[in-house]
């Protein structure tokens, strides 16, 4: 049996959709499928966001908020959460869940695009601190100087040079960072239609990686 354990803050919205979409979409019955707040209050029902999404699939789902406990922590074997916020909340409150805690986005992710940007990223990084270097190199003499002399002017002119030398590869690294995929989903609490739709559609694509990835282990 493999029992996934879904988190997110007051467990109405996301963990719920996320619980009742495993539920429904399974076809082994040795996987359960549970959900848990981190905050939150016992026994509130599902937000109606959440509720009308799933209803408009077929899923008819009653639930209760559920605050997490060790216990239900201690029998899950994977703990899916929805951000990377909760993530690292519940490893600094159970470091001994340590090695089946992820995010949801995480877990199901295709990591093989994640390892291809980070290596782009560091290849930059790589080519700016070389870039760093020359220049400081080129002008260590200069350096010197500066420093002994106080020549503010001098000082200047070459941080500029090496802020203008460096800008591109900085650039490229920040669009890169930007390009990274989230692993969070955003919390719909609060929002409309569009909200609940979103977080639906990214919670639903995560269950069905999830699904795959469970059946070939």
């Amino acid at each position: 049996m493999t029992k996934v354990l879904f988190i997110c803050t007051g467990n109405t919205c996301r963990s719920p959709m996320a619980e009742a979409l495993l539920e429904h979409k399974k076809t082994d019955e040795d996987i359960v499928a549970d959900s848990a707040g981190l905050h939150g209050v016992e026994g509130m029902p599902m937000s109606e966001g959440t509720r009308r999404v799933l209803q408009t699939r077929g899923i008819m789902e009653s639930h209760q908020s559920r605050v997490l406990d060790e216990g239900q922590l201690r029998s899950a074997d994977l703990v899916l959460t929805m951000t990377e916020h909760h993530k690292r909340s519940l490893i600094e409150h159970y470091p001994e869940a340590v090695d089946k805690v992820y995010t949801l986005k995480e877990y199901t992710a295709d990591h093989s695009e994640m390892s291809q940007k980070m290596d782009q990223i560091k290849q930059e990084e790589a080519e700016m601190d070389l870039k760093r270097s020359e220049i400081l190199n080129a002008n260590e003499r200069n350096v010197r100087a500066y420093n002994k002399d106080g020549e503010i002017s001098g000082q200047t002119e070459l941080e500029e040079e090496l802020l203008d030398a460096l800008m591109p590869y900085q650039s490229n690294i920040d669009k890169l960072k930007w390009d990274m995929p989230s692993l969070d989903i955003a919390d719909p609490f609060g929002g409309g239609d569009e909200e609940y739709e979103a977080a639906y559609e990214e919670i639903n694509h995560a269950v069905e990686q999830l699904l795959k990835k469970i059946e070939r282990n």
